[in-house]
């Protein structure tokens, strides 16, 4: 990442410069966790070689739900996930330098933002760590469930609240 160009409270801006697109997204997952909306990777454009020349990250909350088209009614209707928010960053591969340039920024978004308190549990924060796998494949080894296991993690940590991940994830890591 270009250090000459990062903004004193590591707010997004026009202009500025990373190594890779990992370091855009990992940054920008930083400013999300810190305002408190979870980030999607959302589109992104590689060239004839496989380099990655256009991505766009984007909130979680961009787009519509889409309508029910099937013959049997769901059983419950849901929350609404979806609110049509524009918050989004862009970065552009420029040759010539070989980094990527944030190309387009939009940081206004048009609903509530996560409280600080909860933001570890939106879904581009939530990660189980290599530590925390190990530990899920060895509880597995010895005969417990993926769900004794995620409990037994929580009371390790504390509570489930503060263990950074759901039974989902863990499932997804294993």
């Amino acid at each position: 990442m270009d250090c000459s160009k990062l903004t004193e409270d590591g707010t997004p801006e026009l202009g500025m410069e990373f190594n890779s697109e990992e370091d855009a997204y990992k940054f920008y997952n930083k400013y999300a966790f810190k305002i408190g909306f979870s980030v999607r990777k959302d589109y992104l454009n590689k060239d004839k070689d496989g380099v990655t020349t256009f991505r766009r990250y984007s909130c979680c909350k961009k787009g519509v739900k889409r309508k029910y088209e099937g013959d049997v009614m769901p059983n419950r209707t849901r929350v609404p996930t979806k609110t049509r928010c524009r918050a989004k960053i862009v970065i552009v591969l420029f040759r010539g330098t070989m980094k990527y340039r944030v190309h387009d920024l939009i940081l206004e978004h048009n609903h509530e933002l996560h409280i600080a308190q909860c933001a570890h549990m939106m879904l581009s924060q939530r990660k189980v760590s290599v530590a925390q796998g190990f530990q899920a494949e060895i509880s597995e080894d010895v005969g417990l469930s993926l769900k004794q296991s995620h409990d037994l993690m929580g009371k390790e940590a504390g509570g489930m609240g503060n263990v950074g991940y759901t039974r989902d994830d863990l499932k997804r890591y294993l």
